[in-house]
């Protein structure tokens, strides 16, 4: 009985071994349960012919083995399951309609079905890797649209810079008006005046002493650990776009932060007079409007680390017949020329000058040739500004950090497209005024 079995044994078996030669390498990797089904009979046939011949050498596994054995199953049932996924994503034939061996030989077309293993655990196991996989090149794709992206913005700058340094000349200074903190003296009225007047005409005005030493020593190591914490603790919502991201960066600042709020009070209201003057009425010596109308917009400091590269002459809000904002910059230590001071364009804050930056592709052209001005600042100072105007950071060439702390106001009623993105945290957006942050 024993040797019929081993003869009928090794006839299924060569019918197997010529039916897996017909079958194409796609077809062969289906493995289903009547196949597996048949292997195991033929293993089982065959150890009992063993056994025959001799039966003094037969004896009950160990665990370990047992165990081992178990475990090779469970590596090829995962493996199986994993060359079924693939094969039903990369072949054009129907994943699981397949020409399937049954435990007799026969073969059949079989329908839609689910293969074995192909469940639980070992599902889960494959969709991860494939999702991960996916995900990486997601990531890959996209840093490799921001190393375009940035190649592409470094290109523009530097043709902007050719252009301006061989056609423009060289940068002056940004024109400085004085103001008195806490003084309500007539000559300050009139510099507060000037300043307006001068902001109006030109685009940019420089104002002396917007903030005292102190603040700014005080609000500098904030900005400084606050950002150390954030960037520790990966709490990203609190940083800001920011053009040319090369070592430079916004980070949006809390109000309700007793330092903070100590600087903007002291801040806005040294330049209570120029805002309302120009972003309450918007014509010089007519009568501003009410303070409640002027609303702040961004709360924030620029941070430009050593090695930061130098951005692209940009305007931060595209031409509109009014003015919409007027952002301020204040630099909480001395900006010298090696710590990149931002770059203004007097006088483009204009239809016709937009227009003309824009017909030369944003890369010369008489926008460009205007003589251009650098704010080069001391603690405490500002360089106050039309959002209209074009400018741009400089390269940050020393080995010291610049931090700028900034607020932008603007009037209610004003059409700004950047209202709703502007670089303020979301619980201040549209909710604080010249009058509130001065009260």
């Amino acid at each position: 009985m024993l040797r019929v079995n081993h003869h009928r044994a090794t006839d299924i078996k060569n019918k197997d071994d010529d039916f897996k030669k017909k079958l194409s390498p796609t077809k062969a990797l289906v493995v289903l349960k009547g196949f597996r089904g048949a292997s195991r009979s033929f293993s089982s046939l065959n150890s009992s012919s063993s056994h025959s011949s001799d039966v003094s050498t037969f004896r009950e596994p160990s665990a370990e083995e047992d165990d081992a054995r178990r475990r090779r199953q469970r590596r090829k049932r995962t493996s199986n399951s994993f060359l079924l996924f693939v094969n039903a994503i990369f072949c054009a034939e129907s994943a699981f309609a397949r020409e399937i061996l049954t435990a007799t030989g026969e073969v059949f077309q079989g329908g839609p079905t689910t293969p074995e293993g192909f469940d639980s655990g070992e599902n889960f196991v494959v969709v991860f890797v494939t999702v991960l996989l996916a995900g990486y090149g997601m990531v890959t794709s996209f840093e490799n649209q921001a190393e375009t992206t940035e190649a592409a913005t470094l290109d523009r700058v530097n043709k902007q810079k050719e252009y301006m340094e061989k056609y423009a000349g060289k940068s002056g200074r940004l024109r400085m008006v004085s103001l008195s903190i806490m003084s309500d003296d007539d000559d300050d009225d009139e510099s507060e005046e000037d300043g307006a007047k001068v902001l109006e005409a030109r685009g940019c005005v420089g104002v002396e002493k917007v903030l005292s030493e102190e603040t700014c020593r005080e609000l500098l190591e904030h900005i400084n650990a606050a950002i150390a914490k954030d960037f520790e603790e990966r709490t990203n919502p609190n940083f800001g776009n920011v053009y040319s991201r090369k070592n430079r960066f916004d980070y949006k600042l809390d109000l309700k932060q007793p330092t903070v709020r100590k600087a903007v009070k002291e801040a806005s209201a040294n330049l209570r007079q120029i805002l309302a003057k120009t972003c309450g009425n918007r014509k010089i010596g007519g009568t501003s409007s009410d303070e409640n109308q002027i609303e702040l917009l961004e709360l924030a400091a620029l941070v430009s680390d050593p090695q930061s590269s130098r951005q692209p002459v940009h305007p931060d809000t595209n031409y509109r017949q009014n003015l919409c904002a007027v952002t301020t910059f204040i630099a909480l230590q001395d900006v010298s020329e090696a710590m990149g001071p931002t770059l203004f364009i007097p006088e483009t804050n204009t239809l016709e000058a937009h227009k003309s930056f824009q017909e030369n592709l944003e890369l010369g052209g008489p926008s460009l040739l205007k003589p251009n001005v650098k704010a080069l600042l001391k603690t405490g100072d500002g360089s106050v500004f039309d959002s209209r105007l074009l400018h741009c950071g400089t390269e940050n060439v020393s080995e010291r950090r610049r931090v700028l702390f900034y607020i932008t106001y603007g009037p209610k009623n004003a059409e700004n497209p950047n209202r709703g993105f502007s670089t303020i945290r979301e619980e201040f957006r549209g909710r604080y005024t010249l009058e509130d942050v001065c009260a």
